[in-house]
């Protein structure tokens, strides 16, 4: 053979490498696609999926680390159970909460105490899904009257229980290759042992040692970025935290060391870097909304740990120029949280965009949502967005003999006001009780929070789902319980002499125009002429 015939069979060989490769990549990112279509379907139908995103991580971490055929096999392990249904559970109808209780204590793996099904895979895996469960369990257990018990003791975790093995584990996650750049990283998971630890501490679950908990405090501690203040996976090459940080990462990493109110956790451990937070999450959650499903599904989740990062743990180091831009940004979000998530014929919320049917996890999320920002409780309101009399434009009082005919427009035409509110009198501060009627002045995805939390408990009181991929019914129904609205008509632009007639009966009439932050913006009290 020529050179030149052996220049072009060498050609030819390497064109036919790149083919094959090329169609393996696309048939593995066809199948990821459809692990997350098949997720969203089996969840709205019922089916038992608490380890779904950890099975992923688990896939990510094997393609990370070059073990390709562990990696695929995984994969086409969870696209074989996902599509054809074999092994998966229905959530049966319970006669009792001995069953519930009894159904979800039979998830555990006996031989590893996760409640994870896989013996073989990475123990970071079976964290963050174990300790779902555990908290589902507590709460199971309050209902049925018994005292919190597991069927088996937590094995994996005597992988990790000395500072050496703890060490090493998490250097095993938090060093990542390119594949851990471009699918979530089991790193995360690394997170969530800090709330497993806590359960196992406060529940007697596992007698964990001291020493080898101060060394995954000591790990995180030193793998903050100090550039950025963020926190997230170093690349396995040169060493440095990707990109400065992950957004989502940061916001579940700080709940190590910050509690709710900003205070530090631990003493040997005060948080730094925080002036340097702010701006670095602000950077990261301008990033618009991608169009692949499953990272969709990465950037939702994201701007939820984000947000929450920001206004629950470090919002007091943040100038008030910044705070004013995440006011926007969350503005935004809650519209296209809305917008893109919620199912109106539900009442309450889906995981993915444009779904048709709502899911635990996505109105698990949607709830954390109202929670930081400020909608389920007038303190963490006032502490983000200031007193209402300091946010509210009072425009005084007014006779009118009729609202139907241009009177609402002083609140009404205020672009910031996406709903009003009428009552009658003055509520005080506690917005969400004896709302005579709720109006939209103009047309809105976002509703407001009187019409909202009817529609969403609603939907938690009659759905047969109880537990999502780490959203449970409980737990959603345990955050919103504390939140007390007194249901209300809404009253639409054809009916305005609804208003009229209220305005009649009860003399007087006070409005308050909210914004899409559910935050108080203007007020003004009608008086009839």
């Amino acid at each position: 053979m020529t050179a030149r015939g052996k220049i072009a069979l060498s050609l030819i060989v390497a064109l036919a490498t790149v083919v094959v490769v090329a169609t393996l990549i696309a048939r593995q990112v066809w199948k990821v696609e459809e692990v997350f279509e098949a997720n969203e379907a089996l969840k709205s139908e019922g089916y038992y999926l608490s380890e779904f995103e950890f099975e992923l991580l688990s896939i990510s971490y094997y393609l990370d680390k070059g073990r390709y055929l562990d990696g695929l096999k995984r994969l086409d392990q969870m696209h074989r159970k996902l599509t054809t249904r074999d092994g998966l559970v229905k959530v049966p109808d319970f006669a009792d909460a001995d069953e519930r209780l009894a159904f979800y204590l039979d998830r555990q793996n006996p031989e590893t105490g996760a409640f994870y099904p896989n013996a073989t895979d990475p123990v970071l895996a079976y964290v963050g899904v174990t300790s779902n469960m555990i908290n589902l369990i507590e709460s199971l257990s309050r209902q049925a009257g018994k005292p919190f018990q597991l069927k088996y003791p937590l094995r994996f975790l005597e992988r990790i229980d000395t500072p050496e093995e703890m060490t090493a584990t998490l250097d095993d996650a938090g060093l990542v290759g390119f594949v851990g750049t471009k699918l979530k990283p089991l790193f995360v998971s690394s997170i969530e042992l800090n709330d497993l630890l806590e359960q196992c501490e406060r529940l007697a679950i596992y007698p964990f040692p001291a020493e080898a908990r101060m060394a995954f405090l000591q790990w995180f501690y030193n793998n903050q970025d100090p550039e950025t203040g963020l926190w997230g996976p170093r690349d396995r090459a040169s060493g440095k935290i990707i990109d400065g940080g992950d957004i989502g990462d940061s916001g579940k990493v700080i709940k190590i060391f910050v509690d709710s109110d900003g205070n530090n956790v631990h003493p040997k451990f005060p948080l730094r870097y925080a002036d340097r937070i702010f701006a670095s999450s602000i950077e990261r959650l301008s990033t618009p909304l991608p169009s692949r499903l499953d990272q969709m599904h990465r950037w939702i989740i994201d701007r939820d740990r984000g947000f929450r990062f920001l206004t629950k743990y470090v919002w007091e180091k943040g100038s008030q120029e910044d705070r004013e831009r995440v006011r926007d940004m969350l503005s935004d979000f809650v519209t296209l949280r809305f917008e893109r998530l919620y199912v109106p014929a539900d009442g309450a919320f889906s995981l993915y965009p444009d779904s048709d049917a709502a899911d635990l996890d996505g109105t698990s999320e949607a709830a954390g949502m109202l929670d930081y920002i400020g909608a389920l409780s007038g303190e963490t309101q006032q502490s983000l967005w200031g007193a209402p009399d300091t946010t509210m434009t009072d425009l005084g009082q007014t006779d009118i003999a009729s609202l139907a005919t241009g009177g609402l427009d002083p609140v009404a035409r205020r672009p910031e006001v996406n709903a009003i509110r009428f009552y009658e009198a003055d509520p005080d501060g506690q917005f969400l009780r004896d709302v005579v009627a709720v109006y939209y002045p103009r047309a809105t995805p976002v509703l407001d929070m009187v019409d909202l939390m009817p529609r969403m408990k609603g939907w938690l009181d009659t759905t047969a789902q109880t537990m999502g991929n780490w959203g449970s019914k409980e737990k959603i129904g345990e955050r919103l319980s504390g939140t007390t609205v007194d249901p209300a008509p809404v009253i639409g632009p054809d009916r305005l002499t609804q208003l009229d007639a209220l305005l009649r009966e009860k003399g007087d009439l006070v409005a308050i125009g909210f914004d899409v932050l559910q935050a108080p913006r203007s007020r003004i009290v009608f008086e009839q002429k």
